[in-house]
């Protein structure tokens, strides 16, 4: 297991959730923390706490937005992606199609979902210069 689903993992124990996870390491990437920010994206878990639109997505225009909140292209392609990789997979971007909120569908997807969107913010913010390549 790489250090990124590690630290996944972990934040997940300690109690965060999808949305969450991205933007605390988003934060880490920065070398910053905003334990108030990261309790706020809780409401954006499960799909807005009402299955609708995934939290991955949520929380990774959010991480994208730490570094340049102003960068609508950057946002566009993180959605482009993921209606184009994640949606084609699973049939839509809102968590109750995807999980059927069933904690078995969640355990399994939602890891792979998470860590796939997560590389692909961090190389969209390589492509955009925001971080080094391999930071």
């Amino acid at each position: 297991m790489d250090d990124e689903l590690k630290r996944m993992y972990q934040l997940k124990v300690e109690g965060l959730c999808c949305s969450s996870i991205l933007i605390e390491m988003g934060l880490e990437l920065r070398g910053e923390s905003n334990e108030q920010f990261v309790k706020a994206a809780r409401a954006l878990c499960d799909g807005i706490h009402s299955g609708l639109i995934c939290g991955a997505l949520t929380g990774a225009v959010c991480m994208l937005a730490l570094f340049d909140e102003k960068n609508i292209e950057m946002t566009k392609e993180m959605a482009d992606w993921f209606t184009n990789e994640l949606c084609a997979k699973y049939g839509s971007a809102d968590c109750r199609a995807i999980t059927h909120l069933a904690p078995y569908e969640k355990a399994v997807k939602c890891p792979e979902i998470l860590k796939a969107t997560y590389l692909r913010a961090k190389e969209l913010l390589e492509e955009f210069g925001y971080i080094e390549p391999g930071g």
